[in-house]
């Protein structure tokens, strides 16, 4: 009879597996779209499985008897130790199958297709050779083959085959088999063992060992490890997937999500009790709903409520079952998913970073589900005991001794022959604090994401400039990583479509911005507020981040040679900031020990510049007693100490009376005239237009031109009027 059955099992798959194939050729319909509609066959199969509260027990459980104690469990196995932990490994194994073969047609992973392949074909053999031992684990040594749970796992088994079997075709037909095999054999093995861990037997330990002989509960050792697992998973999870592609994320959520359903159903469930109405019980649900289907509103609602009531039953967990027991490994499973996925649906983007205004939506819903829970505990209690979010019970009255508070006020309403019986004070105060800790929840969480963008963004940064300085090596052909990357030649400031985007804005501050400025010319920058110039200035002088592009200072480049590139720099910064407390003298030297200038040149060039700017007798006066003019000029000292080649200046001459004006004019020329190179934004035009040589206008950070001041002039041309044309003009004929 058994030969029998493995036979008809054996044809029934090879028959299947032909029709699909054949209905593939013949009917051009691809595989990709059978194994579609298999996985939903194969998904609605499983669950009816799981719904079966007769065979959940005997899932994973091979025991004659219960086993009480953690010494030799395998002597009350039904079969031999080998074939014990075979039959258990091949029923943990066709789970995470069972799951591949759901989900693996929805995603274009090569390595679902090769676990299916490759680990899905050797384990559906398996099953159908020791098909009778998996009968007589279920059902019992008078089992029967015609049975509702041989014949359903039967058709798990083929629908399964025929998956596996149909993935082989695709590797074959594609010839992926062809590809390096080394690396794709570790990574099939890397994400079979961690899908494994995600959908580990809950009676497997139990089965193993027997009981462990402690609950992990008021902060045994247990209970804090377990704690520290749930942290753990989640830094591991985010760690390893921040980097990669969108898909790889989804792949892993929708694996999480189906493991969170399968968990919760395989403990059964009867009565009233039983509904998922216990708020950590509705995330599970909630959670394969909003990562399968993309249901936002839902996902928010566990993020926002779901997340905090499994950090709760974490903490403080409402059994003291051992920790081996399935119901304990049952609890522990549901609540860190519930508590993680969430979390790291955020962070790592899979869902955009939620608004106060989701959390307030959330809170209507929240409090929506609060008076329904209570009404139900009112009324289901008529029949049989239920808690639903605890606000029936005294798990967190007894906690603090609480207990007489909570029953002294009470409300019972009598209708239908039935009590409705609600303790009012204490439901109101859970649900405030509940409100609370959702506020607190929030700020801790955007803190957190905070400090979690910082970190992605350095290392963006960490990694843009490794493979800047790669560049770098490879164009210096082996010379010192000190050498100019372009030797100099006339060309002091050398601007190659240069971009900046600030963080996740979808618009550029300035967007694919070209210009050189050579030696020995005065350079003016020109534009209205927010067009960009400050910006430039900025990242031309390596204070900000380049998003594209490429700036040479001098033939040094800023980004990967920042040292050599600010040594050439002098820079004058729009806001003056300024050491207040030291003197005007301290001030210089420190900035001169920064630039490394000897001790003669610069007492030589203060003492001039003093003299030239008039502050030689407030010099060795503390800064906080200079006029905003004295600071300024300071700066502009501090930014020549060490005689830049290039010297910029971001709005220098506002604020200023019309000597010091004069003053720092004259300077500029001078230090042009000596071959350095200078490079200015100002909004006065009147000023640029008398000391520049050539100019740059920029608007809505686009480039409009650069104009030769000399060529104006000849033509007769105003600068204003040349500058207002392009500021008026609409931005998006630009």
């Amino acid at each position: 009879m058994i030969d029998l059955i493995y036979l008809l099992i054996g044809l029934l798959t090879v028959l299947i597996y032909v029709g699909m194939i054949f209905i593939s050729i013949k009917g051009r319909v691809e595989i990709k779209k059978i194994l579609k509609v298999l996985s939903v066959i194969l998904f609605a199969v499983y669950m009816v499985r799981l719904f079966s509260f007769d065979v959940i027990n005997s899932t994973f459980n091979l025991f004659k008897i219960d086993q009480i104690s953690s010494l030799v469990p395998e002597a009350t196995w039904l079969f031999p130790v080998g074939e014990s932990i075979l039959i258990l490994v091949l029923r943990w194994l066709t789970v995470c199958l069972v799951a591949f073969g759901i989900i693996a047609p929805w995603f274009s992973e090569q390595v679902t297709r090769n676990i299916l392949a490759y680990v899905g074909l050797p384990v559906c053999i398996l099953n159908i050779v020791f098909f009778q031992s998996h009968i007589i684990a279920f059902l019992g040594a008078d089992f029967s083959l015609l049975s509702y749970r041989s014949i359903q796992f039967a058709i798990e088994i083929i629908i399964l085959f025929v998956i596996c079997g149909l993935n082989l075709t695709i590797i074959i037909k594609n010839k992926e088999y062809t590809k390096p095999i080394g690396k794709q054999i570790g990574t099939l093995f890397l994400i079979l063992a961690c899908v494994m861990m995600a959908y580990f037997p809950e009676a497997m330990l139990y089965n193993l060992f027997g009981y462990y002989g402690e609950s992990p509960y008021d902060f045994v050792v247990t209970h804090r490890i377990t704690i520290y697992i749930a942290f753990l998973f989640m830094i591991i999870a985010y760690a390893s997937l921040r980097s990669r592609p969108q898909e790889d994320k989804n792949l892993f959520f929708v694996i999480m999500a189906l493991a969170g359903l399968f968990q919760y159903f395989y403990v059964p469930r009867s009565g009233w009790a039983g509904l998922p109405l216990h708020l950590c019980n509705t995330a599970i649900i909630m959670m394969f709903f909003s990562f399968v289907f993309k249901m936002k509103g839902v996902f928010y609602f566990s993020y926002f409520v779901n997340v905090l009531g499994a950090l709760c039953a974490i903490i403080f967990p409402n059994f003291t079952s051992d920790l081996f027991n399935m119901d304990t490994l049952h609890f522990w499973f549901n609540h860190i998913y519930a508590f993680t996925l969430p979390i790291l649906g955020v962070a790592l983007k899979v869902f955009p970073r939620p608004t106060l205004k989701m959390m307030y939506k959330a809170i209507y819903i929240f409090t929506i589900y609060f008076v329904l829970v209570a009404f139900l505990n009112a009324w289901f209690n008529n029949y049989e005991s239920t808690d639903y979010f605890f606000l029936y019970g005294d798990f967190f009255t007894s906690k603090i001794n609480a207990e007489p508070f909570q029953n002294k006020f009470v409300l019972d309403i009598f209708a239908f022959g039935l009590r409705f019986r609600f303790f009012w004070l204490y439901q109101l105060l859970v649900y405030v604090v509940f409100i609370i800790l959702m506020f607190i929840n929030w700020s801790v969480y955007d803190a957190l994401f905070r400090v979690s963008d910082q970190h992605y963004a350095l290392m963006i940064r960490r990694r843009m400039r490794k493979q800047d300085m790669l560049k770098l090596r490879e164009s210096l052909g082996g010379k010192s990583m000190k050498e100019q990357t372009v030797p100099i030649t006339n060309d002091m400031i050398k601007i190659t479509h240069f971009s900046k985007r600030y963080g996740n804005s979808k618009i550029k501050a300035v967007d694919d911005f070209s210009l050189d400025v050579h030696a020995g010319e005065v350079f003016g920058f020109l534009g209205h507020n927010g067009a960009g110039k400050s910006t430039t200035i900025k990242s031309l002088v390596g204070i900000q981040s380049i998003t594209e592009g490429e700036i040479l200072i001098a033939g040094y480049n800023i980004k990967v040679q920042p040292l050599e590139a600010k040594l050439n720099i002098g820079y004058v910064s729009d806001n003056h900031a300024v050491y207040e407390r030291l003197t005007g003298r301290e001030y210089i030297n420190y900035v001169a020990d920064l630039y490394l200038v000897n001790q003669a040149d610069r007492d030589e060039r203060l003492t001039y510049y003093a003299n030239r700017f008039s502050l030689a007798e407030a010099i060795d006066n503390e800064i906080k007693s200079y006029s905003h003019g004295m600071k300024q000029k300071l700066v502009v000292i501090a930014s020549l100490i060490h005689n830049p080649k290039v010297w910029i200046l971001d709005e220098p001459l506002t604020g200023l009376d019309p000597t010091s004006s004069f003053q720092i004019k004259d300077c500029m020329r001078e230090h042009a005239n000596k071959g350095n190179t200078v490079f200015f934004s100002s909004h006065v035009i009147e000023v640029v237009e008398k000391i520049c040589d050539r100019i740059a206008i920029i608007s809505h950070g686009k480039l409009d031109g650069i104009f030769s001041i000399n060529e104006l002039r000849d033509k007769g041309e105003s600068l204003e009027d040349l500058y207002m044309k392009y500021v008026d003009k609409p931005q998006e004929t630009r």
